[in-house]
């Protein structure tokens, strides 16, 4: 084998060896549907005086493996209902609206979240 094909042949090892160990990773809109998912099985799990609503979640890479997310959040207000009934008037609003500041890291293979207080 010639010089040159010896040295080809090292650049396309070489070349297929960094495809091989390059990371999967999945774009920020697809991470922010998989933690969309997880934030509203979060609700679900552990809501168990109000029901809990995931209007919407936004997510911004920041740098690296670490992301931001806003998540807007409608919590039925449980005493909304018993006041405004008592009353007769419209004194509560029936949701509580909030906004959460959201903390993820991902690896290019799994990722971890937590709101931020």
């Amino acid at each position: 084998m010639c010089p040159k094909q010896e040295k080809m042949k090292k650049l396309l090892f070489l070349f297929a060896l960094i495809l091989i160990s390059c990371e999967q990773r999945i774009s920020t809109e697809e991470l922010a549907k998989e933690i969309e998912r997880d934030i509203i099985e979060h609700f679900a799990e552990n809501s168990d005086v109000a029901k809990v609503e995931l209007l919407e979640f936004t997510l911004i890479h920041k740098g690296g493996n670490e992301y931001k997310g806003i998540a807007d959040v409608s919590i039925e207000n449980p005493v909304a209902d018993l006041l405004n009934n008592w009353t007769e008037q419209d004194i509560l609003n029936k949701n509580i609206d909030m906004t959460y500041s959201v903390e993820v890291i991902y690896d290019g293979e799994s990722y971890s979240w937590e709101f931020l207080d």
